[in-house]
């Protein structure tokens, strides 16, 4: 009789799996969308899904939920009775770059978005961070010029703080706690996409390449865009990784999941340059165990970070060496903010932070 009861339990536990489960694919091709953050209602990130388009793990409590990903309409989901849900490719309009002669460096600006969350079972402290930052590209290896870094001309930050029962915001020019930013890692040289889609024919492509622990590398083409998205952990033990001198300094985690996407003009000829750039970003899933983490919360256990960052294409400008060089040692000046049109609107929760803690920098009621 045990024994009955026991399958009975497993089959109902199996079932509420299954019916947990979801799948993010795109509208248009039915691929798989990646790495794409998911907000509750209060603008937090509470999980991402996989390279297969999945996740599970999001409590019904969270509804509505959004779902956002680079090189997708943000979308809505009201309820988590779907299991298959379907996104829509952004459409983006670019001005072509004509490149002069002597013009040996491609200058580009970015507008950034930069959502990071700490949280433990009762507490939560969430940023949204804006950015504007630039980087130098050399358009040949014959050019010594390696200031192909992002840097960040421009910041500001905004922090919801509900900590102990209490409900704060606070506007900081300067954050008080480090940007992910750093982390963000270009493919700088020129590739070839033929060799992957060489037997595939269509408007539509796929091509994935595997690791020891799960998918490095996901090629995604359609009519409009080549889409890239690779994981940093898939060749690591256990898909983890944690950073020694993060330790150091009492910023200790295990990051559990650390994925980049990156989106190009497609083209015909299937070789791209980083002046094909449009879109890129990425996302991180990790356990946070260091004494700055656990203080931020008061917290004694180990505490849930999830981190999401977006860059925008601003601007793309091909500079002689020289003028590269001499714009790129005017480290004072800042690059005004500018909101491209391909940017989605915020979250209602992200514009009521925004909006109480810009009211509380001004002096104005809330």
């Amino acid at each position: 009789m045990k024994r009955y009861l026991l399958l009975i339990l497993s089959s109902l536990l199996f079932i509420e799996i299954a019916v947990a489960q979801k799948r993010v694919v795109d509208a248009i091709d039915n691929s798989p969308v990646a790495s794409a953050p998911i907000f509750n209602t209060t603008g937090n990130v509470v999980g991402m899904t996989s390279f297969d388009g999945d996740f599970s793990d999001i409590p019904e409590s969270a509804y509505p939920i959004t779902i956002r990903c680079i090189g997708y309409e943000s979308l809505i989901i009201e309820e988590s009775k779907d299991t298959t849900i379907l996104m829509l490719p952004s459409v983006y309009e670019l001005e072509e770059v004509v490149v002069s002669a002597k013009r040996d460096v491609l200058k580009q600006t970015f507008y950034v978005r930069e959502y990071f969350t700490l949280s433990n079972a009762t507490d939560t402290v969430s940023y949204f961070l804006e950015h504007m930052a630039d980087r130098y590209v050399a358009t040949s290896e014959d050019i010594k010029f390696s200031k192909n870094s992002l840097r960040n001309r421009n910041c500001r930050s905004y922090v919801h703080f509900k900590v102990e029962n209490v409900d704060s915001v606070a506007y900081e020019s300067e954050p008080s706690f480090p940007s992910f930013l750093s982390i963000v890692q270009f493919i700088n040289k020129e590739f070839d996409t033929q060799k992957f889609f060489k037997d595939q024919t269509g408007a539509a492509k796929l091509y994935e390449d595997k690791g020891k622990s799960g998918t490095t590398m996901l090629l995604k083409q359609n009519e409009n865009t080549l889409t890239m998205v690779a994981d940093f952990l898939a060749d690591s033990k256990d898909h983890d990784y944690s950073n020694l001198l993060l330790k150091m300094i009492g910023l200790s985690m295990n990051i559990e999941q650390l994925y980049s996407t990156f989106i190009y003009e497609a083209n015909d000829s299937g070789h791209y340059l980083p002046k094909d750039l449009i879109q890129t970003g990425i996302v991180m899933e990790a356990e946070g165990k260091g004494k700055l983490f656990r203080l931020m919360l008061n917290s004694k256990t180990p505490v849930a970070i999830n981190s999401s960052i977006e860059l925008y294409v601003v601007d793309r400008e091909y500079l002689s060496k020289e003028q590269a060089k001499k714009e790129y040692k005017d480290k004072k000046s800042k690059i005004p903010f500018e909101i491209p049109a391909s940017v989605p609107d915020l979250d209602e929760a992200t514009k009521q932070l925004v909006k109480r803690a810009n009211a509380l920098k001004n002096d104005k009621p809330v």
